[in-house]
């Protein structure tokens, strides 16, 4: 199984753990996922439906990581990378906010 789906799902596929509502734990799950959008055409089908669970994590509960996506390293990297707004798994602050474009959230969304 390709890394970067294995760290971005481990604590999200079964919902959000709570372990990873700490500081810089939840948030590095942007730099993961970035890594899965990259390879995105060469995964499995099994790891895009892991994906696509570990994203629906993340999208049911945006509120409660929110707070970390404005104070951890996310809003620096969003800047300094010159990250799209397609990109919704650097935004989640945006979407709990409720001001984040619905087009670019994933269509299950």
């Amino acid at each position: 199984m390709n890394d970067a789906v294995e760290r971005y799902a481990d604590g999200l596929a079964e919902g959000l753990a709570p372990e990873l509502l700490e500081p810089e734990a939840v948030s590095r799950k942007a730099v993961f996922r970035e890594q899965i959008a990259e390879a995105w055409d060469q995964l499995s089908e099994q790891e895009q439906k892991l994906t696509a669970q570990a994203d629906r994590s993340l999208l049911d509960q945006p509120a409660q990581v929110a707070g970390f996506w404005r104070a951890d390293i996310i809003a620096d990297l969003r800047e300094s990378e010159k990250v799209p707004e397609s990109h919704w798994w650097w935004w989640l602050d945006r979407i709990a906010d409720g001001d984040y474009p619905a087009e670019h959230l994933p269509e299950a969304a």
